[in-house]
């Protein structure tokens, strides 16, 4: 097998240094801009993603990217890749996360064919505990797709969640679509970017775990159209699909938003069968070494980071010097790419004529097969097919109102069961700086939250099972977050028997 080209050189057009990050190659390109690897002044590698000046430009874009990246600093989780600085205001807008030092699942599956069914729930897992982190932030990811799931030996990583949304405005004056990628978009998502809900983070989350175990898309076509006709009139291509895998996908890719389950319970329908080894073959761990090893420009294209087209993106369109190899893979209208693939032309390049007509026609088709479900989503009232519904958190229990500088937490709700996602929110801590979290009687995590620059932070209990194994076990728990300087707040739970 090839040794991959990781990261590929910077070009002459490309900027040296950007929010005091020194660039030292290129991670790839992507609907909203270009990745770049980037170093701090204390040698902390980051991913550091800049916005197209075009959406920059935009009426009030600035404005929603702020309270975008503000949101997705809150998400804390275990297999997230945490945003650790940003810019909306910089001449070209900009936001760093954690460099994760692994493939993409695209770039997996590519590389080492489909996974077998272990090392899918074991990845699927670990996205579905991700998309709780997310929603939990109050977030809707929108673009979940192989490419933004990075497989690290120690489990998955969602990316590229909280920004998209930023777009929205532009993509719907432009297409008249949506934010997404089609070939993983749900049929809701796809009529009206303003249809996306947690529900249509579940069907992305379906679709990536059908290519996971295939190496292929539900929706499949040589272009955007064609996948979106598919996406409107057809059901999802199952080809190769194992039967063990078959029921947890199918639920999750219901055309109806209302059927598919939550992502907790997709996490709790998984977790019993979940090997904590990842169980990922041989060829794909000698893949993941590579990443691992410390990251030098080669002279090979960048990483594949685009290779499944983004709806409304017009940027392989775009000649210039801004373009590359890896923009250019944002052509390929999800055709699955993976194991399965045939060789042949490469891939079909559109006119900005031929996309604005082409997604019009889309849209058109995706309203009309969509008018038997209706443009609101709703809460179904029966069970879902995966088990018993957990209740939703309700509105904060204790509202935080302490003054600025004293701080103070308080947990989502007061009482749930084993599987309730218990969120502790924090303020009035110093910016910027680690805070400590543990349960009184048991330990401290080894997951320190960073405050956000208005001094909160929010951190889901147990989420990477840093305290126990399974679920929380009944009982009446006490969360101390310790701050700098040794300061001390207090919080109470209870774990109730379902």
């Amino acid at each position: 097998m090839p040794k991959p080209g990781l990261v590929a050189p910077l070009r002459r057009w490309d900027p040296e240094e950007i929010g005091g990050y020194v660039l030292i190659g290129r991670l790839g390109a992507g609907a909203m801009g270009r990745v770049y690897l980037g170093r701090s002044a204390a040698g902390r590698l980051v991913a550091v993603k800049t916005i197209k000046i075009e959406l920059a430009d935009e009426p009030d874009f600035r404005t929603r990217f702020a309270q975008e990246v503000a949101a997705a600093r809150r998400v804390s989780g275990a297999f997230t890749a945490a945003v650790v600085a940003a810019d909306p205001e910089a001449d070209v807008p900009w936001l760093a996360t954690a460099y994760v030092p692994a493939p993409s699942l695209s770039t997996l599956v590519r590389a080492c064919g489909p996974l077998p069914v272990s090392a899918v729930r074991w990845l699927a897992a670990g996205c579905a505990e991700a998309l709780e982190s997310i929603h939990s932030a109050g977030l809707v990811h929108r673009d979940l797709k192989p490419s933004n799931v990075l497989v690290s030996p120690d489990g998955p990583r969602v990316i590229d969640f909280g920004v998209a949304r930023a777009a929205e405005r532009i993509q719907l004056t432009v297409t008249r679509g949506a934010v997404g990628t089609p070939a993983y978009m749900a049929p809701e998502q796809a009529r009206d970017t303003r249809n996306a809900t947690t529900a249509s983070d579940v069907f992305s989350l379906g679709a990536t775990m059908l290519f996971g175990a295939t190496g292929h898309a539900p929706y499949q076509g040589e272009t955007v159209m064609d996948v979106l006709v598919r996406l409107a009139t057809e059901p999802p291509d199952l080809t190769g699909l194992p039967p063990d895998l078959a029921d947890i996908v199918t639920t999750c890719l219901d055309r109806d938003p209302r059927q598919r389950p939550s992502s907790a319970l997709v996490l709790a329908r998984l977790a019993p069968a979940v090997r904590p080894d990842g169980s990922l073959p041989g060829s794909a761990l000698a893949l993941i070494e590579e990443y691992r090893q410390d990251p030098k420009p080669s002279a090979a294209d960048a990483a594949d980071g685009a290779e499944e087209a983004t709806f409304g993106s017009l940027s392989a369109d775009w000649g210039g010097p801004g373009r590359g190899a890896a923009a250019g893979r944002e052509d390929r209208a999800g055709r699955g790419g993976g194991a399965g693939r045939q060789g042949g032309a490469g891939p079909r390049r559109w006119s900005l004529s031929r996309v604005l007509l082409a997604s019009v026609a889309a849209a058109i088709i995706l309203i009309a097969a969509g008018a038997g479900i209706g443009a609101t989503v709703a809460v179904s009232r029966r069970p879902p097919p995966l088990g018993p519904l957990l209740p939703p958190p309700p509105p904060q229990a204790s509202a935080l109102s302490a003054p600025a500088g004293k701080p103070q937490i308080g947990v989502n709700q007061i009482q749930g069961d084993s599987q309730t996602v218990f969120i502790v929110h924090g303020q009035g801590y110093p910016p910027r700086r680690t805070v400590t979290v543990a349960l009184a009687g048991v330990h401290a995590s080894p997951v320190h939250p960073v405050a956000d620059d208005a001094g909160t932070f929010n951190y889901a209990i147990n989420q990477a099972h840093e305290f126990f194994a399974g679920g929380l076990p009944v009982g009446d728990y006490e969360v101390v977050v310790t701050g700098p300087g040794g300061s001390r707040a207090v919080a109470r739970f209870t774990v109730l028997r379902p």
